[in-house]
């Protein structure tokens, strides 16, 4: 009888002594997840992973983009813009519903102002800098800064090859 006891006493033993161990690791699987949380949620990690994945790095972006963007003077600048890899650009430019305007072709270096916007060199004066996404090229105003509201979709060239 007292070998009975001993061996209720060790298995009552055991499952207190899992139990705690079990609480133990969710514990510490706690304290793993809110630190990975905490890193995940840094701004340190979020530039490091930012500047790495660039436009100019990630994106097939050398190619032409076709587009019809507003024009003070016309009803519109029918514009393509063909980019290569070794930085330089071909634009061709036409005025839509005004006479006598033919294409005007421009071209030369280009430069990264970072991983995501390009300055076409040599339109003085005339927007310049471009975005680059998936597939789009967008004008930036004078300034360097995107267009808001609904003029934004006007300043936007899509790949065509």
């Amino acid at each position: 009888m007292k070998s009975i006891k001993i061996i209720i006493l060790a298995i009552v033993v055991g499952l207190c002594s899992c139990q705690e161990r079990a609480k133990e690791e969710l514990t510490d699987n706690k304290d793993t997840l809110s630190t990975m949380k905490i890193a995940t949620d840094s701004n340190v990690i979020s530039e490091a992973i930012d500047s790495s994945h660039t436009s100019k790095n990630s994106l097939d972006w050398a190619g032409s983009y076709k587009g019809v963007l507003p024009c003070d003077d016309c009803d519109g600048l029918e514009m393509v813009i063909s980019l290569s890899k070794d930085d330089t650009y071909k634009m061709s430019a036409k005025k839509l519903g005004k006479a006598g305007s033919g294409n005007n072709a421009l071209g030369g270096p280009f430069k990264w102002l970072n991983g995501s916007v390009i300055e076409l060199e040599g339109l003085n004066g005339e927007p310049s800098k471009f975005s680059v996404g998936e597939n789009k090229l967008v004008q930036l105003d004078k300034d360097g800064k995107p267009f808001e509201g609904a003029p934004a979709r006007k300043h936007t060239l899509t790949k065509i090859k």
